[in-house]
């Protein structure tokens, strides 16, 4: 029932070389040239359409092009896939990349069948089936995938990335992502929020000692068999950063290559919002190397 980076931005040269097509050939194809907005990924009876729903941004360069998939944050309580993703598209989308923004359902503290665990990462794991079997339709090689996530929806994208059930609930493996970017949040261990009592984590994961483990991705590790490579930020408090490098740390001990971003000098919702951002120097060279190496080992 439980169950897509410092280094100066690559120019649209090198993403060019970074473009095969779904059969792995050189050659290119037209993209669409805009937006397709609130695309249903899954059907759930009364629930709003729009809440499991992405937007898809295609690239300025030929296709079929790379799929970043991006989860948004938002406690798991509020937030859309529109949110803060200008800077973003603009950057993926000339580095040669198709851009998926998810929505997914959130949580109503008050409401009597509030949404908790598993459903946010069900859904995100749902989008990923998704992209994986539509994503040719909108200029996107499914054979080549990363997720992104900021805050709850970094906690999400970890989940997904490491907790195969998720993803073979679709007939997926782990290794159907090439690469995910949990991107500043301290839901690698639920176990331990739930555990201090954070009002936050008790609204999306419940009391239950069990589900909080479930729900917690450093759990989940075990020899690190399908689990993609990583991009994770360093910032915040040092409670903060040692759950960061507890996760961190038991992804290298299970061969998982781990890049992390020392972004100590940004806000949390920095994290987010500097991604692309013009003249940003911390997250957007990061993320680019990120990616660049993701796609070129594909």
């Amino acid at each position: 029932m439980k169950r897509i980076l410092v280094a100066a931005a690559v120019v649209g040269a090198l993403a060019l070389a970074l473009l095969p097509t779904a059969a792995g050939a050189a050659t290119e194809k037209a993209c669409r040239k805009q937006p397709t907005k609130n695309v249903p990924y899954r059907k759930v009876k009364g629930v709003d359409p729009k809440l499991l729903s992405v937007d898809v941004y295609p690239p300025k360069t030929g296709c079929p092009a790379p799929a970043v998939v991006w989860v948004h944050g938002g406690g798991w309580q509020i937030g859309d896939k529109a949110n803060q993703m200008t800077d973003k598209v603009t950057l993926l989308n000339d580095l040669g990349y198709v851009v998926v923004s998810v929505n997914y359902r959130l949580t109503a503290p008050s409401a009597a069948d509030a949404v908790q665990y598993p459903t946010h990462a069900e859904d995100v794991a749902a989008a990923v089936a998704w992209v994986h079997s539509n994503i040719q339709k909108f200029g996107g090689n499914p054979k080549q995938l990363a997720l992104m996530g900021h805050s709850a929806g970094a906690q999400i994208v970890a989940n997904v990335a490491t907790d195969p059930e998720f993803l073979g609930a679709h007939g997926l493996d782990l290794d159907a992502i090439d690469c995910v970017a949990p991107l500043d949040t301290e839901g690698f261990d639920v176990t331990r929020q739930g555990q201090l009592g954070t009002q936050l984590y008790l609204d999306a994961f419940g009391t239950e000692p069990q589900v909080w483990a479930d729900a917690s991705a450093i759990t989940h590790i075990a020899s690190g068999a399908g689990i993609p490579p990583h991009l994770l930020v360093r910032r915040g408090t040092l409670p903060r950063q040692r759950v960061m490098e507890a996760y961190a740390n038991a992804l290298t001990a299970a061969g998982v290559p781990v890049t992390i971003v020392d972004a100590r000098g940004l806000s949390h919702n920095q994290v987010n919002t500097q991604i692309g951002a013009p003249g940003d120097a911390v997250m957007t060279p990061t993320v680019t190397s990120f990616l660049t190496e993701c796609f070129s080992n594909r």
